[in-house]
């Protein structure tokens, strides 16, 4: 070999060989800085998965009851929970296999705590326990002692060790947790698909998604599983689902109810940072929602985000006596916020329907929605740039790219993860405080603001945060196929989903309405008096 050969080989070599150390080193680091878990496979209960060789026996007189009725039922002594549990725990596991609502099914657990409800019952010990005897399921990110908390991804194995406080407090009113329910991976999506659990199926048509993140739980009531589902919402996780579900819901005020204690499997790390997310109840009627939001907002706080609530009673007032705005495709510097013609169809004769009755409608909104929109993913930035090291908000940074609608506000997210100091934090807070401001002054002249929640109806499951096919022939971009949901997020304010009925193809359309802050009881005296005026909810086919 001639020595200008061996001599450039080596240089090859000694090349070769610095590229290897250099990402030896660069892998080492990564691995020293990304967060580590006691993580271990979590073993999923497969006769959840699978369709059972025999059905078991049901007769179907519980499962599509209120949870009113159920209560009162089970109160009365007409039935005892232990029947009531059992049909429920019977229906999940002759259908779950069809929908993979249900992740963890506590059937022993549950008819234990039915027995025991039971027999509270018979002693007339039912004081301060509204929930007596209820079936309730819980979504999987909340911990229930001895379920799975994952999130639905595969670095997170765990096992909850202890129930979440808010899990204690539904227990402690006499709820029956008879499982938890699947979620989408990391929470972040508006599907619910991720690496532990098989997808979950709408099921009005399991071609379609039930929605995201709390989609589990949406097709679990959906589906005759459960009376109520506990869900959570940072960014349209209650309120998506709830749409695509068919149901009522409601997102409370930001810090209205504890959501910071056993939410993830990472309860070692002490964050200092939280915005945008709140916990709360779907359920087939605005009484079911009444019902477990007198138990949740006596939940007790985390005083690191929480200021004790002086809760307001609703009003008496009448449905004439109200002043709502309302809007169907909220207008923007960058044009209008579309919507599907059946969602912009039900809207308008719910509208109708309100003013036949006395309402006062304007059709009127702030106008912020790109402030909102810019808030929320700069606080969402912030949020989880909280102390990572630089490449690691870099990894999310770019990982997160896949959610930018192309309208430009993406940078707000980046600029906030890609700095993360706490001053930022702290400007982000001052400013999000001055946007609810806004809000607030925009609710001196009016009860409650009417809006969408998502385009359309449940799309087709598909690759996440890939343009959506939607039903009226439109592509709609993924971000853009849930246009008014993150936005109510950004400053907090709650919304009560309200349903509308099916559409021509069968599937449910849903509107929202916000309120000002802490006006959770407000909200849902206005449910009670539009039930009447809205469709009952319709049991899948």
């Amino acid at each position: 070999m001639k020595p200008k050969t061996k001599l450039i080989l080596k240089w090859i070599g000694i090349l070769l060989g610095s590229i290897l150390l250099i990402a030896i080193i660069f892998a080492l680091y990564v691995n020293s800085i990304v967060p580590k878990f006691n993580s271990v496979p979590v073993t999923l209960q497969q006769e959840l998965f699978n369709k059972p060789g025999q059905l078991f026996p049901m007769q179907g007189k519980f499962i599509y009851k209120s949870a009113v009725e159920i209560a009162s039922i089970i109160r009365r002594q007409e039935a005892s929970s232990v029947e009531v549990v059992s049909e429920f725990i019977n229906q999940i596991k002759n259908n779950n296999y069809k929908y993979n609502a249900l992740i963890f099914l506590r059937e022993e657990e549950a008819l234990l705590d039915a027995k025991q409800a039971d027999m509270e019952i018979a002693k007339g010990d039912t004081i301060d326990k509204p929930l007596l005897g209820v079936p309730v399921t819980i979504k999987e990110m909340f911990w229930v002692k001895g379920s799975p908390s994952t999130m639905n991804a595969k670095m997170y194995g765990f096992i909850a060790p202890r129930n979440a406080i808010i899990v204690d407090q539904l227990r402690k009113a006499g709820a029956i947790i008879i499982g938890t329910t699947n979620d989408a991976y990391m929470l972040s999506d508006y599907q619910t698909q991720g690496e532990v659990y098989p997808a979950a199926s709408n099921p009005y048509d399991t071609t379609r998604t039930p929605g995201g993140s709390t989609g589990g739980g949406a097709a679990a009531i959906a589906a005759g599983f459960s009376a109520i589902e506990l869900g959570s919402d940072l960014g349209g996780s209650i309120r998506v689902p709830s749409v695509f579900c068919g149901l009522w819901a409601l997102k409370p005020t930001f810090s209205a109810v504890n959501i910071t204690d056993g939410t993830g499997p990472d309860s070692a790390f002490q964050y200092k940072r939280l915005a945008l997310a709140s916990p709360g109840p779907l359920a087939k009627t605005p009484g079911d929602l009444k019902l477990i939001w007198e138990v949740l907002a006596q939940t007790p706080i985390d005083k690191k985000f929480q200021k004790p609530i002086e809760w307001k009673q609703a009003t008496s007032k009448n449905l004439h006596e109200y002043k709502l705005a309302w809007i169907d495709e909220w207008n923007t510097p960058n044009g209008n916020i579309k919507i599907s013609t059946d969602v912009k169809q039900k809207l308008h004769l719910f509208i109708d329907s309100l003013k036949q009755h006395g309402v006062s409608t304007d059709k009127k909104a702030p106008d912020i929605y790109c402030d909102l929109e810019k808030m929320f993913l700069r606080t969402f930035g912030y949020q989880l740039g909280e102390n990572q090291p630089w490449l690691i908000r870099k990894f999310i940074e770019m990982d997160f790219a896949k959610t930018d609608n192309g309208n430009g506000n993406f940078k707000n997210f980046h600029d906030a993860i890609m700095d993360a100091s706490d001053a930022g934090w702290e400007k982000t807070e001052a400013d999000r405080k001055e946007l609810i401001a806004k809000w607030e002054i925009f609710f001196q002249s009016y009860d409650f603001f009417i809006c969408p929640v998502t385009y359309g109806a449940a799309f087709k499951k598909q690759e996440s945060w890939k343009p959506i096919p939607a039903n009226d022939g439109i592509t709609v971009p993924y971000l853009n196929y849930v246009p008014y949901t993150y936005i109510i997020n950004s400053t907090g304010h709650p919304s009560l989903v309200v349903p509308l009925g099916l559409n021509s193809k069968g599937l449910p359309i849903g509107i929202q309405m916000v309120g000002r802050n802490f006006s959770e009881n407000e909200l849902l005296h206005f449910a009670r008096l539009i039930e009447p005026l809205v469709p009952a909810f319709q049991q899948p086919r």
